[in-house]
């Protein structure tokens, strides 16, 4: 698995991100029954225009197998705002890698990420990074956010 930036003014790029991105999070929706989730609203404009870093795990084959995306806060913080893998390389440590490649561009910084209560997957994967939750917020009725934080010294 090879990781890179991805650069989403390419718009086959950028198209190949969509399309990973909407089997990711639909998959997620089924598992936490939320069919309205807000990344399935992204579309590859949208996408480019968003001002997040992508980094891409390509596969063997040449295709996007996951990616993250990240920001960087004015006050240094970085905020881990999607991670996804296609659902084809679920169970292959394809998020870990990508979570741990990200850290990795920043490693003294402390990091922050959310995930959905119900989307234990994710939740265990931040854990065994290091991530430890913070908080909580309900940005809507039928769902919760968790706040996890890793701070590096």
């Amino acid at each position: 698995m090879n990781f890179k930036l991805l650069d989403l003014s390419d718009i086959e790029i950028a198209e190949e991100l969509w399309a990973l991105q909407h089997a990711a999070y639909r998959r997620e929706a089924e598992l936490i029954g939320v069919a309205d989730l807000p990344p399935l609203r992204d579309t590859v404009q949208s996408l480019q225009q968003c001002g997040e870093t992508f980094y891409g795990a390509v596969a063997d084959d040449g295709t996007l197998a996951g990616a993250v995306s990240v920001e960087e806060e004015s006050d240094g913080r970085r905020v881990v705002c999607r991670l996804m893998v296609h659902p084809e390389h679920f169970r292959q440590g394809i998020g870990g890698s990508l979570l741990r490649h990200a850290i990795s561009e920043a490693p003294d910084r402390v990091w922050n990420v959310t995930a959905e209560a119900r989307n234990e997957p994710a939740l265990r994967l931040y854990e065994r990074a290091g991530f430890r939750s913070v908080g909580s917020f309900r940005p809507a009725p039928n769902i919760e956010m968790i706040q996890l934080q890793l701070e590096r010294n």
